[in-house]
């Protein structure tokens, strides 16, 4: 009876060995995954505005929310705290948007972030430089002499811009220019149109829209002209805000469409390109140059023959 005993005792505390061991990997396992929630880039926000925008049988809603930082955030920061907000009861939205905004911004301007979610999560997240123009968000850098360097001496530049149809609805566009290899331009495809019969008010539909870099002076590239991306979105939005904003309706293409290509300095450009070309552009001439309230843009522009096909 006594070795039974002792053989249950044994029993009892090789038992709680193996307990002690499993709960000190479980209380591990919960720390790491502490650990890994408090690690996420989430950042402190205000929800500043709430729209469900459900169309036809589509269950979809618009956040506006205004983040509270003091200074730009990181793209991933701004991606993870949106996710933070679809995880917080909005998956069962089909489509839910979260439109991110910065201190003393205008929430019903262009919003410096985006995320798009569907019901099996983040979709697409996009961030706008350009919501930061004329705003105190801005980087307003201006070029000093530092370490003995001159500033540059304003120089004359040049961007020739050709389009070639392809044929089968393709078209190509080539590009050669004076400004600096790594030089950030942005290329502009659309097809201007008109809604209801009027033809003072010209719209863009968008085929290409995209910033590429010069390398050896040059950029080269082959568009799709597909139409019915831009007109069949179009209905889709003129459905989705029906009785909030008249969309008459596309009564109006453009045989051609147009081609522009774009340099701001206020775009996401190299530093060693905006210490060529200036932090407000005061660098470059040339026919292209013009002035963009504190800052100096240069654009070039063509069009060709497409006939519009949805």
């Amino acid at each position: 009876m006594g070795m039974l005993l002792k053989m249950k005792g044994g029993f009892r505390i090789m038992k709680s060995k193996y307990f002690l061991v499993g709960l000190f990997f479980l209380v591990v396992t919960m720390l790491l995954a502490s650990c890994s929630g408090e690690n996420k880039d989430i950042l402190k926000y205000s929800i500043v505005e709430k729209e469900d925008t459900s169309y036809l049988n589509t269950p979809r809603m618009v956040y506006r929310i205004i983040l509270d930082v003091d200074r730009l955030p990181l793209d991933k920061e701004m991606e993870e705290t949106a996710i933070a907000i679809w995880e917080k009861g909005n998956k069962n939205w089909e489509e839910f948007t979260v439109f991110i905004y910065l201190p003393e911004m205008d929430i019903h301007s262009l919003a410096y972030g985006v995320g798009e979610f569907r019901q099996n999560g983040l979709l697409e997240f996009k961030k706008n430089k350009y919501a930061l123009i004329e705003t105190k968000w801005e980087v307003t850098e201006t070029k000093t002499i530092e370490n003995n360097i001159q500033s540059p001496e304003a120089k004359e530049y040049k961007i020739e811009l050709s389009a070639i149809d392809e044929g089968e609805r393709k078209v190509k566009i080539n590009i050669n220019t004076n400004f600096p290899d790594g030089t950030k331009l942005h290329i502009w495809v659309y097809r201007p149109y008109y809604e209801g019969g009027d033809l003072s008010a010209e719209y863009a539909g968008e085929f290409f829209a995209k910033d590429i870099s010069v390398k050896n002076g040059k950029i080269e590239l082959l568009v799709d002209i597909d139409d019915s991306g831009w007109y069949n979105e179009y209905y889709r939005k003129a459905e989705e805000y029906k009785g909030v904003i008249d969309m008459p309706g596309v009564t109006h293409t453009s045989k051609e469409i147009e081609i522009s290509v774009l340099f701001t300095p206020k775009g996401d450009q190299p530093k060693d390109i905006l210490e060529t070309l200036g932090y407000n552009g005061e660098f470059i001439k040339g026919p292209g140059v013009d002035e963009s309230g504190n800052f100096n843009t240069y654009r070039v522009s063509t069009s060709l023959a497409i006939p519009f096909q949805k």
